[in-house]
């Protein structure tokens, strides 16, 4: 079974059953073994906070563990990973996105243009 980190932004447009996911992409996390971030849940919090995101009520660990997603932590060998990119993209959300999924030899599932236009491997369009 195919191993996909998602991308922040396909975390929260599944969470919230936006239409912006699409049929294909909806079809792709439901037969796959889908990792989560704990730098998206963070980076989701972080927008919700600042009133950018609204968040469904509860506990984001419960309602993406009951989605059947597995959730990454954030280990040292991660920062490492970063400081290690050779790529230039300013974000530090998806720098360290790009770094867990190298390391953990996942493959990131995105749409942010900015990610998809440094052509790395192990990154592919949803």
């Amino acid at each position: 079974m195919k191993r996909y980190l998602l991308d922040t932004h396909l975390v929260y447009w599944w969470m919230t059953a936006d239409a912006c996911l699409g049929e294909a992409t909806q079809s792709l996390i439901e037969q796959s073994e889908i990792l989560v971030s704990t730098a998206s849940m963070w980076e989701m919090v972080l927008k919700n906070g600042k009133g950018k995101l609204p968040l469904p009520p509860g506990e984001l660990t419960e309602e993406l563990e009951a989605q059947g997603f597995v959730l990454l932590p954030i280990v040292p060998r991660h920062i490492a990973a970063v400081r290690r990119l050779r790529c230039a993209h300013a974000d530090p959300f998806d720098r360290l996105l790009i770094a867990q999924a190298n390391d953990e030899r996942l493959t990131l599932l995105t749409r942010d243009a900015a990610i998809l236009a440094l052509s790395l491997d192990g990154v592919v369009k949803a």
